[in-house]
């Protein structure tokens, strides 16, 4: 009898665990972190210094460890890093038990867990779809979709509960178990590297650097992608900024609306994905649902705030949805589309290009904001990242058309 053929292998159900466990005590953590340094600083500048910390590694580290990635057995990197981090959550918990709060200290904390993070992202990415049965794509990335949104809407309560009754000692406590529990899953995924002669010089190393770039330089439709989820990406956060900025100088609009309006789009996401497991959508429609539901995203986040405030609801929920679908889709074709042993110095690419693109937009959106209306702003940034869908992806279809279409 033939086995019937399911997502839920042993390896897809073991890396689902490893990502639901590190999932809920990311979001904890991330929320306790920013309570604890505002709480015992009371200034937004070190709270924002502390934020930019943890992201520097994400603009310098992808580039330059995709090649070494690459050549290594990525199941030993991701349980090797969860159970460091692990251990590196206890440590810090006997040394603020010890010394209280330091801000230095909290810095150095925030930029080695940033370091391990980025590692970690742009491993997972690497392994993941080599964990997918052939076939369930689809279905396996709307699960992996879906696990952040929920964990966000579920853990966030929680963990502020936690942070104002027992402390920030207590998330690190918890934080470090859970690594510890997803190192011990991690470490059980049957996974057959296919070992490579690891870089014997540098020469070696900056050939294998350059191999990513060429592979992007080649492949126009990847290449397409990529820099529009730039452009996307970056945009999406500059009109979340001046969608705050516009809240919070409102007098009828509040912060707490605003974190209404995160919540819809989150609904939303967890609505998409478990629609997306249910109902395959069929090969040759996913370019045209991708560059439709592309549009409508732009759309909404342009228009948002010139909308009524349950409009705006309706339309967070609706990008939420919608949203949900293409991520999916888009991460099972790119990822699938990407030669294996790649895959990481492509990532890689794409993540430093995306940190950048989230940088220069910051800096430009606190700069409009300063002489022209937010919602004004707003539309200006969607307005352009509109037109790149028309100039890379619509105008580039012979190209992006394949890599979306391809049975995954």
């Amino acid at each position: 009898m033939n086995k019937k053929k399911t997502l839920w292998t042993r390896n897809f159900t073991i890396i689902t665990l490893g990502t639901m466990i590190s999932a809920v005590g990311g979001v904890a953590m991330n929320l306790g972190l920013s309570l604890v340094v505002f709480d015992q600083t009371q200034s937004t500048w070190f709270s924002g210094i502390f934020a930019a910390i943890s992201m520097l590694p994400g603009i310098a580290l992808p580039v330059l460890l995709g090649p070494v990635i690459d050549r290594m057995n990525r199941k030993h990197i991701i349980a090797g890093l969860d159970a460091f981090s692990g251990i590196w959550y206890l440590a810090f918990l006997w040394y603020i038990h010890r010394c209280g709060f330091v801000y230095g200290a909290y810095l150095l904390f925030s930029f080695v867990i940033g370091c391990v993070g980025t590692v970690c992202d742009l491993t997972y990415q690497c392994l993941y779809p080599d964990l997918i049965p052939e076939g369930f794509a689809q279905k396996g990335y709307a699960v992996s979709g879906a696990i952040y949104p929920l964990a966000t809407t579920v853990v966030t309560p929680l963990a502020a509960l936690v942070y104002g009754q027992w402390g920030i000692e207590s998330l690190f406590l918890a934080e470090g178990c859970l690594l510890l529990l997803a190192a011990a899953f991690e470490s059980q995924i049957d996974y057959a590297h296919e070992k490579k002669q690891n870089a014997q010089s540098f020469a070696q190393y900056k050939a294998d650097m350059l191999e990513g770039f060429r592979y992007l330089k080649r492949e126009k439709g990847v290449r397409s992608i990529f820099c529009y989820m730039t452009v996307s990406g970056a945009s999406a956060n500059g009109v979340g900024m001046m969608a705050l900025a516009h809240f919070q100088s409102s007098s009828v609009l509040t912060t707490a609306m605003y974190g209404l309006l995160t919540s819809a789009e989150t609904i939303g996401r967890l609505i998409g994905s478990a629609v997306h497991y249910l109902f395959r959508i069929p090969e040759e429609k996913r370019y045209a649902l991708t560059v439709r539901v592309y549009m409508i995203y732009e759309l909404c986040d342009g228009l948002m705030l010139f909308l009524s405030y349950p409009l705006m609801l309706a339309a967070r929920f609706l990008c939420g949805f919608l949203g949900s679908q293409t991520a999916a889709i888009r991460s099972a074709a790119v990822q699938n589309y990407l030669p294996a042993d790649m895959r990481a110095r492509v990532n890689g690419l794409f993540s430093v290009l995306v940190s950048i693109g989230m940088m220069l937009v910051q800096l430009a959106m606190g700069a409009l904001g300063e002489i022209m209306p937010y919602r004004w702003a707003a539309i200006l940034l969607a307005a352009f990242s509109l037109f790149m869908i028309f100039l890379v992806i619509v105008r580039g279809r012979q190209h992006v058309e394949p890599v979306y279409n391809r049975k995954v």
